[in-house]
């Protein structure tokens, strides 16, 4: 939950283990949320915020058409611009019922601007933005295209290797520029990006972001496909919408902002409802060197300390009630499972189940005090 502690209002609201809690709370995930709440005090105003824009916005529910919008908008306005206080006779509670009207107008108009961010799906189209589109007529690119059914590999200046799929499109400025490295991508590819910190590379796919400083990740982005796919090998990118109302300052910035992917994450982003959904990779690999691979041995060995060798290995973050698992002792061996594999066989062993949210892995369980 460390990751938690720099986010914003906004990064709650595109969190989707937050909306997770804040549209269908679990004992599970409230008592996970209420303890960093608590562990993190500083931040309890930012996620009652973030609560009550989620709850009013039901990011799940259906698009709105523009002219929706725009009434709603013009109406919201119109509300605040009412003179209500005419109508009304000059108390104490009077004044505090204003309070509470120019409140509740701010809030409706920032509950609209949300939605027209949030809803509108046109914003996600590569057609409706020049971020992402490189239609600059002033500059030239080199073009690369796989007609071939094999992957075909793209040595870049800089030293990063780009390995285009049959039918992949790549693109980019043939001449470099001087703060950042940047392609855009129609198709899949993987990338293999040299470190330069000084110069981040961005990937720009069907209105998705993609920005990393040196790391190996792959995108999955056809122009017919509602989804564009990032999912991550080894380091970290920072993934963001072309539509984010922040996207010059997540361009411009020197870290990585954003949704953060680490290795074995995955980020699906929908197109038409401007969404993100971060999960894991179908099949999560270890991160720690060969040389270093741990052996999954364990006898009468306290539960919580086999997720937590277990999330080490993979480089994920499992969270659980250790009072509760602290007891469970568990006996098996498990190097040749897959990730899935190894959780099955421990929850089954401990009367647990398993459920991934959000990228991490959250472990359900009444312990073992019997």
């Amino acid at each position: 939950m460390d990751r938690y502690n720099d986010f914003t209002v906004e990064d709650f609201v595109w969190d989707d283990f937050f909306r997770q809690w804040a549209l269908a709370p679990t004992p599970e995930t409230s008592t996970v949320w209420d303890e960093w709440v608590g562990s993190n005090p500083e931040m309890l105003e930012k996620v009652q915020q973030a609560k009550a824009i989620v709850l009013s916005l039901r990011l799940h529910e259906p698009e709105i058409a523009d002219p929706e919008i725009t009434r709603i908008v013009k109406q919201t306005i119109a509300k605040t611009d009412e003179p209500v206080y005419g109508f009304l006779p000059k108390t104490e509670n009077t004044y505090r019922l204003l309070t509470y009207l120019v409140a509740a107008s701010a809030t409706l108009l920032m509950l609209a601007g949300w939605a027209i961010y949030t809803l509108n799906p046109k914003k996600g189209d590569p057609q409706s933005t020049n971020i992402g589109s490189p239609t600059d007529s002033n500059i030239a690119f080199i073009e690369k295209v796989n007609h071939s059914a094999e992957p075909m590999r793209v040595d870049m200046e800089d030293g990063s290797k780009i390995t285009i799929a049959p039918a992949g499109r790549l693109r980019y400025p043939k001449k470099p520029n001087a703060d950042k490295r940047e392609v855009y991508l129609e198709g899949e590819a993987f990338f293999d990006i040299a470190k330069d910190p000084g110069h981040p590379f961005f990937v720009y796919s069907n209105g998705l972001i993609t920005k990393v400083l040196g790391t190996s990740f792959s995108i999955e982005a056809y122009y017919d496909s509602n989804e564009v796919t990032v999912e991550v090998k080894t380091g970290r990118v920072a993934v963001f919408a072309e539509s984010d109302p922040a996207v010059k300052e997540k361009i411009s910035g020197t870290g990585l902002q954003g949704v953060v992917l680490r290795p074995n994450q995955k980020i699906i982003y929908s197109r038409d409802e401007v969404r993100m959904v971060k999960t894991l990779v179908e099949q999560p690999e270890m991160v720690v060197a060969k040389a270093l691979t741990p052996q999954f041995e364990f006898e009468d060995t306290p539960a919580s300390d086999v997720f937590d060798k277990v999330g080490k290995a993979y480089g994920i973050d499992i969270l659980y009630d250790e009072n509760l698992l602290k007891d469970c002792p568990l006996t098996a061996t498990l190097d040749n499972q897959t990730l899935h594999e190894k959780l099955s066989i421990i929850c089954k062993a401990v009367e647990a189940s398993y459920e991934i949210l959000d990228g991490q892995i959250v472990i359900y369980s009444k312990g073992c005090k019997n």
